[in-house]
């Protein structure tokens, strides 16, 4: 349960989702930041190649919720810019009538916190994101329209700096496994629909701050969705609404010990326009979300612009 006056530790990892983590009691065991919404628009076509893709997200959080959803007392804000660099590279050999390939996320990040109990801020570079099995499937079919589709193994490195006693961290100090599965399907001409489909597995964090009160933590598993639907409105351009969701399917262990009233929510919808150019080897993309039904974490706005290049 949260306490009326509560102090936050916050992780800025990969991909910059933030939770919040109370000490008053117990600190919230929060998940590591995942993808939420940094991949919409025509997301399962693939190949081989080099492949170079910059995310810049803003994310403007005004109030922060408690295990019902509700509302934290006092004057709590969170405020983050990350920029992520992620390099993928897929040889031109097929595999099971299929391309593998292996690839890399590098975050960089700015956070201020401010909250009753004090303000932070801190900037560095994140925890690290590699794969070693990117799996672009053969194209299918589906009632007879084009259908792609991808598997990827992403595993998140606890590289970032994490310091146990400070309100903010770059690091979340916990390994994850975060496997996806990730669609597109062309229902209509000019219509799309692209899908994403995560699970996530968190190690313990045996560094853990005093304020948790206890020696280990280990964030919750959970399932999370990337979801858009475009239609094409002028030559390479693309408009059309793209939301994630998030939920966390088993507590937080302190000491080993489930921790009732751990579990994390999260959804958002919002616009987006996605443009092609190079022949279709050049993607551009701008999503912006608006996030609702948030339990246990920062509610708040976010801006998603991503620019994307195959060599």
């Amino acid at each position: 349960m949260f306490a009326p006056r509560l102090l936050f530790r916050l992780s800025v990892g990969a991909l910059v989702l933030l939770a919040p983590r109370p000490s008053i009691a117990q600190q919230h065991i929060a998940l590591p930041p995942v993808n939420l919404g940094a991949s919409s628009f025509m997301d399962g076509p693939g190949g081989p190649g080099l492949l170079t893709r910059e995310v810049v997200t803003l994310f403007d959080a005004q109030r922060f919720t408690g295990a019902g959803g509700q509302t934290v007392p006092g004057n709590n804000t969170l405020f983050t810019l990350t920029e992520i660099t992620h390099v993928g590279y897929s040889p031109p050999i097929e595999v099971l009538g299929g391309y593998w390939g292996v690839e890399v996320l590098a975050p960089v990040a700015i956070v201020d916190l401010a909250t009753p109990a004090g303000e932070a801020h801190a900037t560095g570079i994140g925890d690290l994101t590699f794969s070693p099995l990117v799996f672009q499937a053969p194209n299918l079919r589906l009632l007879g329209r084009p259908f792609f589709h991808r598997l990827d193994v992403d595993v998140n490195a606890p590289t970032g700096q994490y310091r146990r006693e400070a309100l903010v961290s770059v690091g979340s100090h916990v390994w994850s496994l975060n496997p996806y599965y990730a669609f597109t399907w062309l229902p209509f001409d000019r219509v799309e629909t692209s899908w994403r489909l995560h699970y996530l597995w968190n190690s313990a964090n045996d560094a853990a701050g005093a304020g948790y009160g206890a020696t280990t933590i280990q964030p919750g598993q959970a399932v999370h969705v990337n979801g858009a639907v475009s239609i094409e409105v002028a030559g390479s351009v693309r408009a059309g609404v793209a939301g994630y969701v998030l939920q966390q399917i088993t507590d937080s262990l302190a000491d080993g010990r489930p921790v009732a009233g751990s579990r994390e929510r999260v959804a958002a919808l919002g616009p987006g326009l996605d443009m092609f150019a190079n022949g279709g080897r050049t993607q551009l993309t701008a999503n912006a979300y608006w996030e609702f039904a948030v339990e246990n974490r920062p509610a708040g706005a976010r801006l998603n612009l991503v620019a994307l290049h195959v060599w």
